[in-house]
């Protein structure tokens, strides 16, 4: 078979249960906030003429480039359009999903989705439809990935483990004597 002509997706994609949307009206907010930063200097006052068509431009080929699903152990996310990302964030680390909605987020109509992770910074996402819902899936999925892990180690394995291991420092201290 030649190469490219077989569709693969990664480890990433692999148990895909919902593909996370984006409001279009992220590229408005995008776009007002680059404008008001550029007015809060004199040089940025002097690039708005230039900024103004082009960052349009800028901010709805990162639209285009963004994209998300929850899989069945992880939520991954694909995003930027020069400086691509992608973070994957495992489920069974999570810890809170929270959603803000201020009052300049509210006037665009869109919101932020905040991911906490044990022991990493928080993940931020603005402008995900259906936010409240896409967060109870994830906590539902989250929830059932921790109540019944599929990968547990039995008791048994892990002991006999210790004891391969608690032999192997007796005869290694055995031979340092």
């Amino acid at each position: 078979m030649q190469e490219g002509t077989q569709v693969q997706t990664s480890y990433a994609d692999s148990g895909q249960i919902m593909a996370v949307q984006f409001d279009r009206k992220i590229i408005i907010y995008w776009w007002m906030a680059a404008n008001v930063g550029l007015l809060a200097s004199v040089v940025g006052i002097i690039l708005m003429p230039i900024w103004i068509p082009f960052g349009w431009l800028v901010h709805k080929k990162q639209y285009e480039h963004m994209s998300g699903a929850l899989t069945e152990r992880s939520l991954n996310m694909r995003m930027g359009w020069m400086f691509k990302k992608q973070q994957n964030i495992a489920l069974d680390k999570l810890t809170d999903v929270s959603i803000h909605e201020g009052p300049i987020l509210s006037a665009f109509g869109v919101v932020r989705m905040q991911f906490e992770t044990a022991g990493a910074a928080p993940f931020i996402l603005t402008g995900v439809k259906n936010a409240n819902q896409f967060r109870d899936l994830v906590l539902r999925q989250r929830d059932s990935l921790v109540s019944s892990p599929q990968a547990a180690a039995s008791p048994v394995e892990s002991n006999d483990v210790l004891v391969e291991i608690r032999d192997l420092l007796k005869s290694i201290d055995s031979r340092l004597e």
